[in-house]
């Protein structure tokens, strides 16, 4: 989300909200004007001369298509535009962001957005719309026909449950709700809709009360033939296929309802905080911000110095990342990307889409030299000094900010710096920072895509 991988590009938000791509894009996936590749990062466009003042605060990416939603909630898609998945009423592909009028969706500020391989998926306001390619049921409108725009799915599939995040495999799509519960629908030839079969379902459908151990869920994520979730316990539920070891059970067996990862056996305990599914991989953070990867380790995309297939969860040594925490994960066909606590870019696998000077397959996670970003931080989910982050949630608490900016003036500090260090650290963690305005700050979900679950703050008490 601060980071996407596509089949062969990468496109990342930066600290400030601008847009970056580098990689294959031949389909105009990369936003720059052109549909040839680009080697090393460069700018989509920043706020002010791109995206209508608005900063970018998440991105997503499928197999030759790209979309992002700002600040306000405005829509942007470009790339491929074939089947209709850039949701502008045609096939024809954009070299460069196009924005989306909100009449066009709803007319409701966008939420998430989520690419799977031909098609898209928005959430907002109103509900969950699709676009694109529907021949394997994956738009959730009864039919295989595909949409030129963005088309409102029938919110009865949901039972009148509140949607708050979505997810796009090649193939299939997923949606979760409030309470925690999931849905899926499309392509079921590999069990990845988790319902006891291998059919294809042409509209949402509920997974089993007792499917996640009863749990409710707080996080989706959807690869080429797999999908899974985290509960919030901690808990890793994966099904689909498993040819590559992509489901981490030690097998390469497909499984065609959801089944526990063993956290006390190959997380030692530790609960999982985000998951996001590659094609064919998976890449796992738990709460000590360290990542697991496994499955396909053909393309280098695992990390792990080889290219070999990993049939369980393993440990990418936190060495490959300075030592630093990782809080932001992305997966594509041929390679994979993570986001540091610091704001560092980490890629590593095959393709072009990887950003380094050399051009060469990596193995392990290798630093995006920071100058090619211009020295700016990917993300916007950072280690702050106590001050700074007391100073921003009293700016995104008005409660808090009220009572304090009242009590200053010209020539008195602010109560904050009087205030005892434990309700300081209380505060800053109740902050989220980097997340759209409105319902989104409260998609528990998202959050942790984001990486909003792993901030911190320096030196606090």
């Amino acid at each position: 989300m601060a980071v996407a991988c596509g089949e062969g590009f990468t496109a990342v938000v930066m600290e400030k909200g601008d847009l970056w791509s580098f990689g294959e894009g031949e389909s105009g996936e990369l936003g720059l004007g052109t549909a040839t590749d680009q080697l090393l990062p460069a700018s989509v466009g920043v706020a002010d001369d791109l995206f209508d003042g608005e900063t970018v605060v998440m991105v997503a990416a499928g197999t030759g298509h790209t979309a992002c939603v700002t600040a306000k909630g405005t829509l942007w898609t470009w790339g491929n535009g074939q089947y209709g998945r850039l949701g502008h009423g045609d096939r024809e592909p954009r070299q460069r962001p196009v924005r989306l009028g909100k009449e066009m969706y709803g007319g409701s500020p966008a939420v998430m957005v989520a690419c799977g391989a031909r098609h898209t998926l928005v959430l907002t306001g109103v509900g969950l719309l699709s676009c694109g390619f529907g021949d394997d049921g994956q738009l959730g409108h009864g039919d295989k026909a595909e949409r030129l725009v963005l088309t409102l799915v029938t919110a009865e599939g949901f039972r009148g449950a509140q949607i708050v995040m979505v997810a796009a495999g090649a193939t299939h799509s997923v949606a979760l709700g409030a309470e925690g519960r999931v849905w899926t629908w499309g392509s079921g030839r590999h069990g990845q809709l988790g319902h006891s079969n291998e059919g294809n379902r042409l509209v949402p459908k509920l997974l089993a009360g007792e499917a996640l151990g009863g749990s409710a869920a707080v996080l989706v994520s959807a690869g080429w033939g797999h999908t899974v979730a985290v509960t919030l316990e901690g808990e890793l539920w994966v099904w689909g296929c498993g040819g590559e070891g992509q489901l981490g059970l030690g097998d390469q067996t497909n499984r065609l309802t959801p089944t526990l990862v063993g956290a006390e056996s190959v997380f030692v305990g530790l609960q999982v905080l985000t998951v996001v599914c590659g094609f064919f991989n998976t890449l796992v953070v738990t709460k000590d911000g360290a990542l697991w990867t496994f499955g396909k380790g053909e393309n280098g995309a695992l990390g792990h110095i080889d290219r070999d297939n990993r049939l369980l969860p393993t440990r990418i040594e936190a060495q490959h990342f300075d030592n630093a925490k990782i809080v932001c994960v992305a997966g594509g066909y041929w390679h994979s990307a993570a986001v540091t606590d610091k704001g560092a870019l980490y890629t590593w696998g095959s393709g072009r889409g990887l950003g380094h000077t050399d051009g060469q397959a990596k193995l392990v996670p290798t630093l995006v030299a920071p100058h090619l970003l211009q020295g700016s931080r990917v993300g916007c989910w950072h280690d702050l000094p106590p001050l700074h982050a007391l100073a921003f949630a009293m700016g995104t608490h008005a409660r808090l900010g009220r009572k304090t900016l009242a009590a200053a003036d010209k020539d008195k500090d602010c109560e904050y710096v009087t205030m005892p260090g434990e309700l300081v650290q209380r505060v800053v963690e109740a902050c989220r920072r980097g997340v759209p305005e409105g319902r989104t700050g409260k998609l528990e979900g998202l959050v942790r895509m984001l990486g909003g679950s792993m901030m911190k703050t320096r030196g606090s008490t």
